[in-house]
């Protein structure tokens, strides 16, 4: 199958975004919770100064190691940010984000940090934009994050009551095996992959793949490939450590070098708790943090043993990109995907690679 011609037109801002020059990269730093500690520490010296006057927000944050995580730490330094905007945001770690994902649809939270799987089900734009081949670089990135910062995005981040207001990419999203004869579409046959709180684009990966979905919970994916129970996990580099998946890979597994898209962690928020700027403060907020995200990324990557990786043919890849072609085609047919976000995601491709097959209108 063929993507249809990207006919729906975005605003004129997102075009304007993605044709902006891209800024020269700032210097990189591994160390996110400086500020964050300094923070604490004068809130704790002087509470009621702090305090006073601002509005008082809860955040369930999904993290899989807890209060202590790297999502935790990372957020922590938007505290001093947010008291600028008069907001007091109080943290919450969740190691089960459906358990988050509910509490804010039952107004507990103001605002639940989860996986663009469960944030798709607030806001479908948003939720889309870790499509599967829809941003496979740094630069693709980049320019996904700033167009999405404009501030006339809004509108399309957000959704009945709900508002994507941040994306935190946590990596490309490898293929982890446990046997690296799996190095080709055709080797996920009869295969087992894992599926992440019944995510679609996982399920339809599969299904078209000719695989056995597995259904699972980020709780309870990692034992279950380390146990080889299921032979395939789709994960980002920060996975490696953070769930120990080494102990999957083992003697015989790999993890192929192909950059499947950018798996994404995202707050959604009830518009009618904040005001009407809280959102691009936000994503201006995300964005100018995306160096320190990009720098853990790149160190994870860097940590993983030269001898897991499987190194793909061209040839491979190509028909990997066409088939991640028909799993996007599929789900906007069956209105699981915005078309939208598509659109918006397939120009930015064609922004970084314009003689791509794909860019080539008739």
């Amino acid at each position: 199958m063929q993507l249809a011609a990207h006919n729906s037109q975005l605003p004129l801002l997102l075009d304007e975004e993605i044709d902006k020059p891209m800024n020269p990269k700032q210097p990189r730093s591994s160390s996110l919770t400086t500020s964050a500690a300094l923070v604490c520490l004068l809130l704790m010296l002087s509470p009621v100064s702090f305090a006073a006057g601002l509005e008082h927000k809860t955040v369930c944050t999904w993290d899989p190691v807890g209060k202590t995580g790297p999502v935790m730490a990372f957020f922590a330094d938007l505290i001093p940010e947010a008291i600028n905007w008069g907001l007091d945001l109080k943290f919450i770690s969740y190691q089960d984000e459906n358990l988050a994902a509910s509490d804010l649809a039952d107004g507990k939270c103001d605002v639940a940090i989860v996986t663009a799987i469960l944030s798709r089900d607030f806001v479908q734009f948003a939720g889309t934009l870790d499509a599967i081949g829809g941003l496979t670089s740094e630069r693709k990135l980049r320019k996904a994050m700033a167009s999405i910062a404009s501030p006339k995005a809004t509108e399309l981040m957000s959704m009945d009551g709900y508002e994507v207001v941040a994306s935190l990419p946590v990596g490309s999203m490898f293929a982890f095996v446990n046997d690296r004869s799996i190095d080709t579409i055709d080797d996920f046959r009869n295969k087992k992959i894992a599926v992440l709180n019944n995510d679609i684009q996982t399920t339809t990966f599969a299904e078209l793949a000719s695989a056995t979905p597995i259904p699972e919970t980020l709780s309870t994916f990692a034992h279950s490939f380390n146990e080889g129970r299921v032979d395939i996990v789709l994960m980002p580099a920060l996975a490696y450590n953070t769930f120990e998946l080494y102990r999957g890979l083992g003697d015989k597994g790999g993890i192929m070098d192909v950059r499947m898209f950018y798996g994404m962690l995202q707050a959604v928020a009830r518009k009618s708790e904040f005001s009407d700027d809280f959102g691009r403060n936000m994503r201006r907020y995300m964005v100018s943090r995306l160096s320190d995200v990009l720098a853990l990324i790149d160190e994870a990557e860097a940590s993983i043993p030269p001898r897991y990786w499987i190194h793909t043919s061209e040839a491979t890849k190509e028909t990997l990109e066409e088939f991640y072609k028909d799993i996007r085609l599929t789900l906007k047919v069956e209105q699981r995907f915005d078309p939208k976000a598509l659109t918006l995601l397939w120009k930015i491709r064609c922004s970084v690679s314009p003689k791509e097959d794909e860019c080539q209108r008739p």
